[in-house]
């Protein structure tokens, strides 16, 4: 890893001991130190995502092997028809049980 002190020290000899040069080493110290926790922020989340369609895909896998279905739209096509179905059957049931009472 790189030993900025080390580097902004050199840069100091190198120009001088101008407090502007100093003060913007620190102000671009700061920047970079805010950015690799911003990067390692979002590699967090890279790999969280990654994670989950990882998840989502084995688990499409194995309804694959279970259904014979090959084709994932179709599940997905197959799965959203009978949610429906189960609604419509829900609200059916509370008809009739508001009819009952």
């Amino acid at each position: 890893m790189i030993d900025f002190d080390d580097k902004a020290a050199d840069l100091k000899d190198d120009v001088g001991k101008g407090s502007d040069f100093s003060n913007s080493i620190v102000i671009l110290k700061r920047r970079l130190n805010k950015i690799i926790e911003t990067n390692k922020e979002k590699r967090k989340l890279m790999d969280q995502y990654i994670r989950n369609v990882k998840v989502i895909e084995d688990a499409f896998d194995q309804i694959k092997n279970a259904t014979g279905i090959s084709n994932t739209e179709e599940i997905v096509t197959t799965f959203i028809k009978a949610e429906e179905q189960n609604y419509s059957l829900q609200n059916y049931v509370n008809m009739l049980n508001t009819e009952f009472d």
